[in-house]
């Protein structure tokens, strides 16, 4: 099922901090992005101005944790909105993290179980300027294509940038911030790398980010 998830749970945590991985990289976002782990796990980070909403934080919460609980029913799983951290025999293709509302600001955070969930569930997939394709793979199964750059925007050559085959490539096509569980290699040209973790990628076009 198609949501309009980019209205409501987009204009829906206060900047929490998700540690994940060995290295512990933190994912403490000011703005809206997402984050994309070495197991293909995406978290999404929605903060957005509440203030003047026809909607109150009750009905947000209900609308985003009925929205969860479908999709979840839909695929196979249990209708849960949340995860027990106790329970470490439960998945669920989405789950809330955190959702709140303080100081006139919505901040939801929800985490998917593969990038496939993240591009069903926000169902922005044909929108102009919206993330149309999602994808974590490696370098050797990955075909490049355009140009690329280093960590420190220096030009690099192909066979720079596929050396490493075991290497983690994160493919996007569509304009976000985008975190990553490692420290970037390479990046395509278009994309602006913000620090050693986070890249912004150009609207409508693809996007392929290296990283170890």
């Amino acid at each position: 099922m198609k949501r309009k998830t980019a209205g409501l749970i987009m204009a829906a945590v206060m900047a929490v901090t998700v540690l994940a991985g060995c290295g512990k990289v933190k994912f403490e976002p000011e703005a809206s992005s997402i984050y994309v782990k070495k197991d293909g796990t995406v978290i999404s980070a929605d903060i957005e101005a509440f203030e003047g909403s026809n909607y109150s934080e009750d009905e947000l919460k209900t609308y985003v944790e009925e929205a969860v609980k479908e999709y979840n029913s839909e695929h196979g799983a249990n209708a849960e909105a949340y995860v027990d951290e106790d329970d470490k025999d439960t998945v669920l293709p989405v789950k809330i993290n955190s959702l709140t509302v303080e100081n006139g600001t919505a901040s939801l955070f929800l985490e998917y179980e593969k990038c496939g969930d993240y591009l069903e569930f926000v169902g922005t997939s044909g929108m102009k300027g919206a993330i149309g394709r999602l994808e974590l793979s490696t370098v050797g199964e990955t075909s490049f294509s355009g140009n690329f750059q280093n960590s420190k925007g220096e030009d690099v050559t192909m066979e720079g940038v596929t050396k490493k085959e075991g290497n983690p490539v994160v493919i996007i096509d569509g304009p976000v911030t985008m975190q990553v569980e490692g420290s970037i290699q390479y990046v395509s040209t278009g994309v602006t790398i913000v620090d050693k973790h986070t890249v912004t990628t150009p609207a409508e076009s693809v996007s392929f980010i290296v990283f170890k």
